[in-house]
């Protein structure tokens, strides 16, 4: 089968082709309906089954559209392996757990964040003790995020931004950019003042799904860094730790580490794995994010300022906000084929290594 038919050019058929996948399979549904509407009034929800031995204790957790642009791409990958039965694989004692969905509002608006312009990837803290203060992102929000996103205003911001990267350097200055802030509720990177819907949700679904797990490895499917096409297995945890070298055990020499400066993430606070941690205490937990390369950073970040610019002070309905939503959505997920099975192919071997390597783990 063509990978690329697994994937789906918006929100609403990518969840009903989810449902028909694991309708085939005989695996229920279980439904987490959000609050508000998609962008054509259709309803929006997480999506969530689980597939394998009913007595498994050790399970894959596959979770998708954290960031909900970048849905299309986890998606493709969680509908793919489930139409073409990875679960057949699976030892007698271990299941998946597929997420479809945990930022749907995001998908299918189109934008990274959330209802809150609340990125979800950085919304997993503790919110009754101090946030983390990014100071050199204070620096430049203005520039980031201007009121006018056109003309010599843009020209000044964009003038200053490069400044900025002069003076910082492009990692520190990506640290600032992305590393997450907690100040500007209207800026990037944005990580909120208490958790999410989406944060609640993963926080019940765990527990409700799973609450007898016992080893849980948890891949978070993203886009936007790196070279096209290709997944970089980005380890989540700290370096010296048991969790950290299993994860290169099993996946391979490609895992790579923001903490250790080899991969092309930065530092991240509040991410959606120490959820994960936090949501089932008691098990074992090896986590992994999986990032696929779209564009350029540049483009990248355009996409992302532009869309923050619309829902800050432009109009939805526009002609020109329909440039922006099909920038970000071109800049999150490569509509084309060879791109969707360099994607899926990737997908299915990095999920087949850790099959392997969660089997190994004894009680």
């Amino acid at each position: 089968m063509n990978p690329a038919s697994f994937f789906s050019p918006d929100y609403r058929t990518a969840r009903a082709k989810f449902q028909a996948a694991a309708k085939a399979l005989g695996a229920e549904v279980a439904t987490y309906a959000h609050p508000l509407k998609g962008p054509d009034g259709e309803d929006l929800a997480t999506d969530v089954v689980r597939i394998g031995p009913p007595d498994a204790k050790r399970y894959i957790v596959l979770n998708t559209a954290t960031h909900g642009v970048e849905g299309f791409c986890g998606s493709g990958s969680v509908i793919g392996l489930m139409t073409e039965r990875i679960d057949r694989e699976l030892p007698a004692n271990t299941a998946f757990l597929i997420i479809h969905a945990i930022n749907p509002y995001g998908f299918a608006w189109l934008r990274r964040v959330n209802e809150d312009n609340v990125d979800l990837n950085r919304n997993f803290l503790d919110f009754s003790q101090p946030l983390p203060v990014n100071e050199e992102y204070a620096k430049i929000h203005q520039w980031l995020v201007p009121k006018n996103f056109a003309g010599e205003e843009l020209e000044t911001a964009d003038a200053e931004l490069a400044k900025a990267r002069d003076r910082l350097g492009a990692k520190a200055f990506q640290a600032a950019v992305s590393g997450g802030q907690y100040a500007f509720a209207d800026g990037l990177f944005y990580g909120g003042t208490g958790p999410t819907w989406s944060n609640r949700t993963l926080r019940r679904i765990l527990p409700e799904m799973i609450p007898d797990a016992t080893h849980v490895l948890f891949f978070d499917f993203h886009t936007g860094l790196g070279p096209y096409g290709y997944a970089e297995p980005i380890n989540g945890h700290p370096p010296g730790t048991d969790a950290y070298q299993r994860l290169y055990d099993w996946i391979g020499d490609c895992v790579t580490s923001a903490q250790t400066g080899t991969s092309t993430s930065t530092r991240l606070s509040g991410t959606i794995g120490g959820g994960v941690m936090e949501a089932l205490p008691d098990a074992v937990h090896t986590k992994s994010t999986l990032e696929y390369g779209t564009r350029p950073n540049d483009y990248v970040r355009l996409a992302l300022r532009s869309d923050c610019w619309l829902h800050n002070h432009g109009d939805l309905k526009s002609a020109r906000a329909k440039e922006i939503k099909a920038l970000i959505r071109d800049a999150f997920y490569r509509d084309y084929d060879d791109w969707k099975e360099l994607v899926y192919v990737r997908a299915r071997q990095i999920v087949r290594r850790g099959i392997a390597g969660l089997s190994t783990q004894k009680d």
